[in-house]
């Protein structure tokens, strides 16, 4: 493999990994809150991703169009927090009644959000439009590997959006608050926090990451109604490499998952899938809490 081969392979794997890693994040905070995730983050991105599209395929501003997908998606997660995850939570005989309903609940409004984008789109994969560039075909050379323009400010952004997550949860009063509901509900009850509010802003922000995902996707690979599955699956990866309870933890996963599955395809692309997934069962299996998860104090 020559250099430009590997810095190609580098920038490519950089690029799905911070993907991986805005959805992983989504998982993260739900589950840092309410101990629950949604198993339909994946299509909840793959929604972004269809919005953005057909926003962009109306000839909408940039600047009309991200917020409006964001909006959708806000409300989506809304949705979802008071249909699935709180009607699960009413009391009985002191146990929550369906603890562990939530997994069918939000995998049920998955396959819905699945169906119905099937439904206004069809079957067929689609390209977005380019985000930032008047073409498709832009690319930058450096050190003889050629990339995408797209690829690059990718990761730009989704660095960024990851650090303006870790100053929200660790930085302002609200992340505090959150962290607070996450150690105990009833505590922070007694101090005066909303938990019902907290709640359903945790499942708002975790669709929000999904859509940021989403919309930055679209002009990256082809999208389709059933593409959602694969990104939750492998989210649900790099959180349990980096650490479920260790937010840069799960960058730093979702990188080297993307660098690895790069170059698992380059050397194999007919099972180039499979030996990242082989790899993350091992150090699963030798590591449990991940790769950084005992580096960070959960705070449940």
């Amino acid at each position: 493999m020559d250099t430009s081969n590997l810095v190609q392979i580098i920038v490519s794997g950089l690029t799905m990994g911070a993907l991986y890693t805005l959805v992983a994040k989504g998982l993260y905070i739900t589950h840092l809150t309410t101990h629950r995730v949604n198993f339909g983050q994946g299509d909840f991105m793959m929604a972004a991703a269809f919005l953005a599209f057909a926003t962009r395929g109306a000839h909408w501003p940039l600047w009309v169009a991200v917020p409006a997908v964001l909006l959708a998606l806000a409300l989506m997660g809304l949705v979802l927090e008071r249909v699935a995850i709180r009607p699960l939570e009413r009391q009985r005989g002191g146990a929550a009644v369906g603890a562990y309903g939530w997994i069918l609940t939000t995998a049920g409004i998955a396959l819905i959000v699945q169906n119905a984008f099937e439904l206004a789109f069809g079957k067929s994969a689609q390209y977005s439009p380019p985000l930032f560039t008047e073409r498709r075909d832009d690319v930058v050379q450096f050190l003889g590997a050629r990339f995408f323009v797209e690829e690059l400010l990718i990761i730009v952004v989704a660095i960024a959006v990851v650090a303006a997550f870790w100053l929200f949860m660790f930085k302002s009063r609200t992340g505090r608050a959150i962290r607070v509901v996450a150690f105990d509900p009833e505590a922070a009850m007694l101090l005066g926090i909303h938990t019902s509010a907290i709640k359903i802003g945790v499942f708002v922000l975790a669709s929000l990451l999904a859509a940021v995902a989403g919309i930055l996707l679209g002009p990256l690979v082809t999208i389709n109604p059933h593409m959602g599955l694969v990104f939750t699956i492998k989210a649900l990866i790099v959180a349990a490499i980096g650490g479920f309870s260790n937010p840069l933890g799960i960058l730093v996963g979702g990188f080297a998952f993307g660098v690895a599955e790069a170059l698992s395809n380059y050397v194999d692309s007919s099972f180039g899938d499979l030996y990242p997934l082989v790899l993350a069962l091992v150090i699963i299996a030798i590591k449990p809490s991940g790769l950084f998860g005992e580096r960070a104090t959960d705070v449940r």
